[in-house]
């Protein structure tokens, strides 16, 4: 592949340059991207790239003095630069210099740019310049031996000093620490960058990073996961605790402002202790991801300290901030308000508003726990518990998961207030059917019970709950069975056979009918998903 250089002082603009291109389809890569002509210089000194696409006013050494250091030791390499409209007298004496040609920037098309690329391949074809066999970037070589050494524990302590060492990877054993960075937002950032595979994302964030600790030294990042990314910081040099601290935080507070600048995305950070020797990297790396785990009740945009992860004062704000949740039930239900105040009690002593997953998994209880508590089942009740379901699947922090289910108060009390009370008939046979749900009960069992006509009772009960009797009995099954997947480890076909339904596939139909996810998934998504169906599958 043809190598090129990019220079330009502008991080948006070198960014946009290198991640808006397919440069393979061009037999191009890019094998440096620096910010202004003297790093420039120094890149080709070493690599002498076949391409070099360069601004003109930069800091340090402008691009006219980059290019004609270039054309005295080179007449060969093409030249693009990049101007601005009002450069135009300076783009003209550029390219009196041999420059292939110019690019205008912040107005330039991709397609533009494409044209430009596929000129300059045209012309390397034609001339004798061949391609160099493309060497695997060293960005990645250096994420994949630090995933092999953490991960997949491949090599010892002393064999990853020496292949880091080989790589020239900017890390001293000495002072380590560890930090997580967690994007917030980040599905908003996907859309922004039209990223389904996060791809572009990951490159775009990763080149920014390294723009700034580059700036400290001693320093690589690497991309975790799909919202996570992690720095390994080191401090080489014989300086007291509270400078390595000092340079640490300004470090992080450098690189929080550069992704709220380009990105408009808030990030927090988790800490690991410090250590010397690679030895110890393995460890403080689950620390830094414990450490980040405090967001999800801290709130986003912090550092948060593993060495302080047991912090009470967080801990007493949510807690309060729980223990009002019960008053939000106080003009519903009394009796409700009662069991819900236990439930909290119980999260909070059991101290599982710390963990994202345990909390998901209680916030989905309460949702549907006055569905049938309050005898809300119906059609229009069922959507409200999706939708809320989905948002909190969405949300990242305790706080965002308190403020929805505050919301769902509220909605679910409106559509209270407006339901009529049923009369004794329709309010003996809903107890009726919460008894006997799990047996075969039909319309004419029903109204037998009340003393009705299968025909009478079953207009009655439809205009005054709002749905058909089948219908009613159902989506009763189906909120049982929630209660199941969220308290039990019973099997799917067993939970099916425990809420009244004798054959696993009607189960599962049912089930996605009125929840919108087949049982596996509703398992899967609220945390239970190492439960496995053996001998049944979802159709």
């Amino acid at each position: 592949m043809y190598r090129v250089l990019l220079a330009e002082d502008e991080i948006l603009v070198r960014l946009g340059l290198k991640n808006s291109i397919d440069w393979k389809r061009f037999d191009m890569q890019v094998i440096a991207d620096v910010a202004n002509g003297a790093e420039a210089w120094s890149v080709y000194e070493k690599l002498e790239p076949e391409i070099v696409i360069t601004d003109l006013k930069m800091p340090i050494m402008g691009g006219m003095e980059l290019i004609t250091k270039i054309r005295a030791v080179n007449p060969h390499t093409q030249l693009v630069i990049l101007t601005c409209i009002e450069e135009f007298a300076l783009a003209r004496k550029a390219m009196s210099l041999g420059v292939s040609d110019y690019i205008v920037k912040h107005s330039v098309s991709t397609e533009e740019l494409e044209q430009v690329l596929s000129k300059l391949h045209v012309e390397l074809s034609v001339s004798s310049v061949k391609p160099p066999v493309p060497e695997a970037d060293a960005g990645i070589m250096k994420e994949n031996l630090l995933k092999d050494y953490l991960f997949l524990h491949r090599f010892t302590p002393e064999q990853f000093a020496l292949k880091a060492e080989e790589m020239n990877m900017s890390l001293s054993p000495r002072h380590i620490v560890a930090c997580a960075m967690d994007i917030d937002q980040f599905e908003q950032l996907r859309e922004k960058f039209k990223d389904d595979k996060g791809q572009l994302i990951r490159v775009s964030l990763l080149n920014v990073l390294n723009e700034v600790i580059k700036v400290y030294g001693h320093c690589e990042a690497f991309h975790d996961n799909e919202s996570r990314y992690i720095l390994l910081f080191s401090s080489p040099d014989s300086i007291s605790e509270k400078e390595i601290e000092e340079s640490l935080l300004r470090m992080l507070g450098h690189i929080r402002k550069m992704m709220r600048t380009y990105f408009n995305v808030i990030v927090s950070f988790g800490i690991s202790s410090k250590q010397s020797g690679f030895q110890h990297l393995k460890q403080q790396y689950k620390e830094c991801v414990e450490a980040i785990e405090q967001s999800f009740a801290g709130g986003t945009g912090n550092n948060y300290l593993w060495t302080s992860r047991d912090d009470e004062g967080n801990s007493r704000e949510m807690e309060e901030r729980l223990l009002r949740l019960p008053d939000l039930w106080e003009k519903v239900s009394v009796g409700f308000q009662a069991d819900f105040c236990d439930q909290i009690h119980h999260f909070i002593a059991n101290r599982h508003y710390r963990t994202k997953l345990e909390a998901q998994k209680a916030f989905m209880q309460w949702l549907h726990s006055p569905v049938l508590s309050l005898r809300l089942t119906g059609e229009e009740m069922t959507a409200l518990c999706s939708s809320y379901a989905y948002r909190l699947a969405q949300a990242k922090t305790l706080h965002a998961m308190i403020e929805l289910y505050g919301d769902f108060v509220k909605e679910l009390t409106g559509k209270i207030t407006i339901r009529k009370r049923t009369s004794g008939p329709v309010t003996q046979a809903l107890r009726f059917i919460e008894s006997r749900h799990a047996e075969d009960i039909s319309l004419q069992q029903v109204a037998e019970s009340v003393s009705m006509n299968a025909n009478y009772f079953s207009t009655l009960f439809k205009k005054e709950m709002d749905v058909n009797f089948v219908d009613y009995v159902l989506q009763f099954r189906v909120e049982k069975a929630k209660e199941l997947f969220l308290h039990s480890n019973l099997k799917s076909y067993e939970i099916g056979e425990r809420v009244g339904f004798v054959n696993y596939s009607h189960f599962s139909r049912v089930f996605k009918k009125y929840s919108g996810l087949s049982p596996r998934e509703f398992r899967k998504q609220w945390g239970a998903e190492t439960i496995e169906d053996v001998q049944h599958g979802d159709l």
